[in-house]
């Protein structure tokens, strides 16, 4: 019975010791996922300050983050409990549940494969757009039967300005109502429509690596002159001076 008693003894310690490597071992492999996640909000978040104790809380507080914040949260109590306190006698104080890694690795996927703003805008092909050399009566009977408050213009492909209600209430209160004829080009309000000329709302260029939650974010603000913004035009890097891929108005993040 001795013999039977000690060979149970023993078969229970090294089912211990089994569970025991196994709980370790998906603690080590949680640590391995949060770093992971630093890592990449590290490069996320590379060139914004920003106002949150580490970037984990930056993400955590995030649109982007959206239902899975208090997850996360939960997340970062736990690494933090097993980074800063010891093992005890070899093991972690705590095991993260499956469904906790789970998150997680979803957290990751999530980052890994973030929403870009280009996809939700309009792309160059598709925008309404005008020239200088556009018959002005014709976008004005399009913007107006359309709904169109905003009409990029371009030239080779670039944004020259921005044809919208302020430009043309502009022009007509400078030039007259007169002025305008069929054989009216764009080209006539030149001097009204580039965007630094618009006093009482503001345009944005981004590049065709934003997010959609820089998108977002950024329609939420109000520039220093407590001016709106309307438009983000999308280029290869945010550089005015480029073709234009896409534009987005607030309508195009409403609700996504």
């Amino acid at each position: 019975m001795g013999e039977i008693m000690s060979d149970n003894t023993n078969n229970t310690n090294r089912a211990a010791s089994s569970g025991n490597t196994n709980a370790n071992s998906r603690v080590d492999y949680f640590l391995d996922l949060y770093k992971k996640l630093e890592h990449l909000l590290k490069i996320l978040y590379a060139n914004d300050s920003g106002r949150f104790e580490s970037v984990v809380v930056r993400y955590e507080n995030s649109k982007e983050c959206g239902n899975m914040g208090d997850e996360l949260k939960s997340i970062r109590d736990i690494r933090n409990l097993l980074q800063h306190n010891p093992k005890y006698n070899g093991n972690y104080i705590a095991v993260p549940s499956a469904d906790m890694i789970k998150t997680l690795e979803k957290i990751i996927q999530q980052v890994e494969n973030r929403k870009l703003a280009v996809d939700f805008g309009v792309p160059e092909k598709n925008i309404y757009k005008a020239t200088l050399s556009s018959p002005l009566m014709k976008i004005l009977k399009v913007m107006k039967e359309r709904g169109f408050s905003h009409v990029p213009v371009l030239e080779n492909r670039r944004l020259y300005g921005v044809l919208s209600p302020y430009t043309i209430l502009e022009f007509i209160t400078e030039q007259g109502m007169q002025i305008i004829t069929e054989e009216t080009k764009v080209g006539a309000m030149k001097d009204y429509l580039p965007i630094e000329k618009h006093k009482n709302e503001y345009y944005r260029f981004m590049s065709k690596q934003a997010t959609f939650t820089d998108a977002d974010e950024a329609f939420e603000k109000r520039d220093s002159k407590n001016r709106r913004l309307v438009v983000i035009f999308i280029t290869e890097t945010g550089s005015p001076d480029e073709p234009l891929i896409a534009m987005l108005t607030p309508y195009s993040v409403v609700g996504k």
